[in-house]
């Protein structure tokens, strides 16, 4: 399934020691597609459906009046892609960033691939964000490693922390 202009991902620097007060705040929004603890240079990772830019405006600015929040990333979807599965049905996954000189050829090839759930070209530093499932880590990483020998440049968030709102099953577009 793909959809256009539709959803965000938001990256969250907390405070010191904030982060899982940050990210348990996120699971009683209604819009909001999952959100995670992650490795990395940021702290929090949220996904959410945002049906136009002023709603994403109103999310951002609510997420950057909290306390434990130092600053924020927004990232709108431009084009997004869903598979027939569900993100929450393989036990290991991580978020990973991709850049490739033809930035046109991404969304064709993840679609390709039987071990992404979605994915989502956003504007920034980088051109797409995909989930790579696995059975374990082990296979997650060996994803991974297929993605960067085509010469893409990666930049993976692993979850220590995960939350999806299953109610996502339902509410799909």
């Amino acid at each position: 399934m793909n959809w256009k202009n539709r959803s965000a991902y938001i990256f969250i620097k907390t405070k010191k020691g904030k982060s899982q007060e940050v990210w348990k705040r996120f699971q009683n929004w209604d819009n909001i597609i999952g959100t995670w603890v992650v490795s990395g240079e940021w702290d929090i990772l949220a996904w959410f459906d945002a049906p136009d830019l002023e709603v994403v405006h109103n999310c951002v600015s609510t997420i950057k009046s909290w306390d434990e929040v130092d600053h924020t990333s927004s990232h709108m979807v431009y084009d997004g892609y869903k598979s027939d599965k569900w993100w929450w049905d393989k036990p290991a996954g991580a978020w990973v960033l991709l850049r490739e000189k033809n930035m046109d050829e991404i969304p064709d090839k993840i679609k390709k691939w039987n071990w992404t759930t979605s994915g989502a070209s956003i504007p920034g530093d980088w051109d797409y964000i995909t989930w790579i499932e696995g059975q374990n880590w082990d296979e997650v990483w060996n994803h991974l490693n297929e993605i960067k020998t085509e010469n893409w440049q990666t930049s993976a968030f692993v979850p220590t922390k995960s939350w999806w709102n299953q109610n996502w099953k339902n509410n799909w577009w």
